[in-house]
C-alpha cells in the first residue's frame, strides 16, 4: 500500500508467501493490523515506513517537507508471526522505518532467523521525521536461528518520545556459523538512536547493546529483576491467542 488512509486488516492470515507478508508503503496514514497470522513467509513479516528513498543517503535525516510522505498512526498488534524470514535471512518480523506515531504492541514473535522487530532508519542523531513511537509488552523469543548483530528489539537513529516497554525477550539462538558468537543482544539502540525510553523490558540477562548512541536516551528497570507481571502479560491478548493454535 503507499498513499492510503485507514486501511485496517483484521484475522487474515499471510502464508507460504515468496516476498513480504505485508507492506504499508510511503505516505501511507493511519491503519491496523490486529489478530493476524504471519507464517511461512520467505522474507519480512510486515513493513512499515520508507528505508532510504531514491537518492537519499543513509546517513543523513530524512524530513520531508511534506510530512504527508511520513507513515504514521500505524498499530499492529495482537499478531502471530513465526517462521518468517526463511529464504532470506536478513529479514525480520517487523520491520519499521521513517515512521512516526506508530504502536507496535502485544504480538508474538518466535521462529525468526534475524531480529525481531526494527524501530528506525538513518544512521544519525539529527532530529528528523521519526517521533512518538512505541513498541510496547512484545512476546519475542527463539529468534536469531542464523544471523547475529541482532536483537529482540533493536532502534536505528533519532525518536523524540518513542518508548520500548514491557516487552518480554528470551531464548535466543546459538547457531555455530555466525561472524561473531558474541554480538547478540536482547535489546539493542544502535547508530543515532536518541530520545528513546528503553523501560521495564524482561530479559532472562542484561545481556544489551548502546552504540554510537546520540542523546536522550533513558534506560531503567530493564532484565531478569524487571516485575514478572511484564512476562506474564507480553505477547498475545486472551481474545488472540487462538492464533497459536491455528493450522
Amino acid at each position: 500500500m503507499a498513499a492510503a488512509n485507514q486501511i485496517d486488516f483484521e484475522r487474515c492470515r499471510f502464508e507460504h508467501l515468496g516476498s513480504t507478508g505485508l507492506d504499508y508503503e510511503e505516505a501511507t496514514q493511519g491503519g491496523v493490523v490486529r489478530g493476524c497470522l504471519f507464517r511461512d513467509i520467505a522474507g519480512n513479516g510486515l513493513i512499515v515506513g520508507s528505508f532510504s528513498p531514491a537518492a537519499h543517503e543513509t546517513h543523513l535525516p530524512y524530513d520531508p517537507a511534506d510530512r504527508r510522505e511520513v507513515c504514521t498512526h500505524q498499530q499492529i498488534n495482537n499478531c502471530y508471526f513465526t517462521e518468517v524470514g526463511n529464504e532470506d535471512w536478513g529479514c525480520l518480523a517487523i520491520a519499521a522505518g521513517y515512521v512516526s506515531d506508530i504502536n507496535i504492541g502485544h504480538n508474538e514473535i518466535s521462529e525468526v532467523p534475524y531480529s525481531g522487530i526494527s524501530l528506525g532508519w538513518g544512521w544519525t542523531q539529527t532530529v528528523n521525521c521519526m517521533r512518538n513511537n512505541r513498541v510496547h509488552a512484545n512476546l519475542i523469543h527463539h529468534y536469531a536461528k542464523h544471523m547475529y548483530d541482532v536483537a529482540g528489539v533493536y532502534t536505528l537513529g533519532s525518536q523524540p518520545k518513542s518508548y520500548v516497554t514491557e516487552n518480554c525477550v528470551h531464548s535466543i539462538y546459538k547457531p555455530s556459523y555466525v561472524h561473531d558468537p558474541n554480538h547478540w543482544f536482547y535489546l539493542y539502540t544502535d547508530e543515532g538512536s536518541s530520545f528513546i525510553t528503553v523501560r521495564d523490558n524482561w530479559t532472562e540477562v542484561e545481556k544489551y547493546l548502546q552504540n554510537a548512541n546520540g542523546p536522550g536516551n533513558v534506560w531503567e528497570n530493564n532484565g531478569p529483576k524487571a516485575d514478572t507481571t511484564i512476562r506474564e502479560r507480553a505477547g498475545l491478548e486472551n481474545e488472540y491467542k487462538d492464533l497459536l493454535n491455528l493450522r
